[in-house]
């Protein structure tokens, strides 16, 4: 008998350490650093920003794309089985209504290239041309093997001169932005790792207080039966107990959902076990103001951005001016083409013929009661606001940089300061309760002890968070590592 209950005490034992051991290995200590790197890959906001580079990307490739030679089939049919009754020009001049059975058919290709310098568009064709006449049946062809054609909608205004400005611009600035996304991934991921820290910190202080106070309230209670302290301090210490307890309980529930909402945020399973662990070691370095700035200015997209929104007022103002009513059309074209009752004869080398089409066009506005000129004034008007609006945005870019630089290098001192008060308050918590239970001091002063320390140790993480914090806002400004001494680049993949 005692040989079974010692077997099964073992099996018991093995089975706990076990489970232990499993349990250990499934939860997951998240640091600060690896909570970053796992937002930069899988959060929603690296999601984001992956989706508006790859938008971005495409956008700059289609612009790229759209400036080379494009290739292109046509092919058409108009078709009259049944018959078509239409007006039909006689061989004296006069015009009849007559039904007609025919099939027209055409196909052709052309290679169509954009002239970036003057806006026109320069193509050579090829095209084959089928007509039937079913009633009396015949068939004819029309070939033009080779033409070449160039139009010119106008001189005025060219947008494919502004859009050479603008689109490797808009694609510079979204390289750039992709890069401050996933910064700004890293300041929204050091908010969700401090709520998460602090919630820990919080469970951590009520404990600590339920036990001390748990501890007390048995002492006092031994006092108070010996008499030596009053009814009134030991229902104090009671009613103490059950504030922690309370608290404690609510300092739990608010761990957990931070715990929730930390694994909601890097797209972790929803039953995943994890425990946060505070920073342990502090960069020690001081980011200069002038190399903050020229950093920004060097890295940012916002520095893209009002150089964009500038040139895009230029072109503003020279769309106006170019569409102000005078229009200038040219189409010019020059090739061979041949008909014949077969395709061969339409392609018959001997017999083809030379085609020339010259079109020019022009429109001039006699009276428009200055519709034109309220239109460049307009443009002009909305180029000099924008250019306002663009001033004070690069301010306030300097100013940003300039505040935030000099937060990050206070909050390194305030931080010292944090950790120094929170080690004393706690010093003087256990001096004070020792001298408590000697009977050196009333309860009153130990409470008040104890609420210095609590403080002390809230404010030590607020100043960690808030260093931190600092920390990735300076990165994600400047898009420049202090640390290293390196500009930040992440590598983007399709």
């Amino acid at each position: 008998m005692f040989k079974t209950h010692l077997i099964m005490k073992i099996i018991v034992i093995y089975l706990f350490a076990l489970l232990t051991a499993v349990t250990g290995y499934s939860q997951q200590m998240l640091t600060l650093p690896g909570v970053i790197s796992q937002a930069q890959k899988s959060s929603p906001s690296y999601y984001r920003a992956r989706s508006n580079a790859m938008n971005s990307l495409y956008s700059y490739r289609y612009y790229v794309a759209n400036r080379r030679p494009q290739l292109r089939l046509a092919a058409d049919n108009t078709s009259s089985f049944l018959g078509n009754i239409s007006s039909i020009r006689q061989p004296d001049g006069s015009y009849a209504f007559n039904r007609s059975y025919f099939s027209y058919t055409n196909v052709g290709m052309s290679l169509d290239q954009i002239v970036p310098f003057t806006g026109g568009t320069f193509s050579l064709e090829t095209n084959l041309q089928r007509n039937d006449l079913f009633r009396p049946d015949t068939v004819s062809f029309l070939s033009t093997p080779f033409a070449i054609r160039y139009a010119q909608p106008m001189l005025l205004y060219n947008p494919y001169k502004w859009e050479k400005k603008i689109s490797p611009l808009l694609y510079e600035e979204s390289t750039r932005r992709y890069v401050e996304d996933l910064e700004r991934a890293a300041l929204e991921a050091t908010r969700y790792f401090f709520d998460a820290l602090t919630a820990k910190q919080n469970e951590s202080i009520l404990q600590a207080n339920v036990s001390n106070t748990d501890t007390l309230y048995k002492i006092s209670k031994g006092r108070y039966e010996l008499g030596r302290i009053a009814e009134n301090e030991l229902l104090q210490i009671e009613l103490s107990l059950l504030n922690a307890q309370t608290a404690l309980e609510q300092a739990q529930l608010n761990k957990q959902m931070a715990y929730r909402e930390l694994t909601r945020f890097l797209n972790m399973p929803k039953d995943a076990e994890i425990e946060v662990l505070p920073p342990a070691d502090v960069p020690q370095f001081n980011v200069l103001l002038e190399r903050a700035v020229l950093e920004a200015a060097n890295n940012r997209q916002a520095v893209l951005e009002f150089r964009r929104m500038r040139i895009q007022a230029e072109r503003d103002v020279a769309e106006a001016r170019g569409n102000n009513g005078y229009q200038f059309n040219l189409a010019a074209s020059l090739g061979q083409s041949q008909s014949g009752a077969s395709i061969k004869d339409a392609y018959a080398g001997r017999a083809l013929q030379q085609n020339q089409l010259l079109s020019v066009g022009v429109s001039i506005p006699i009276v428009d009661w200055g519709k034109s000129r309220y239109r460049v004034k307009q443009a002009k008007a909305n180029a000099e606001l924008v250019e306002i609006d663009v001033q004070q945005q690069e301010r306030s870019f300097e100013q940003e940089v300039y505040l935030q630089t000099q937060l990050f290098n206070i909050q390194k001192k305030q931080l010292a300061s944090a950790g120094k008060a929170d080690t004393i308050a706690g010093l003087r918590y256990e001096i004070t309760k020792q001298r408590y239970l000697i009977g050196k001091i009333s309860i009153t002063d130990l409470n008040l002890a104890q609420q210095e320390k609590n403080t002390a140790s809230q404010s030590y993480v607020g100043a960690l968070r808030s260093f931190w914090n600092a920390y990735y806002t300076v990165r994600a400004l400047t898009l420049y590592d202090f640390e290293k001494n390196e500009r930040i680049s992440y590598q983007f993949e399709e």
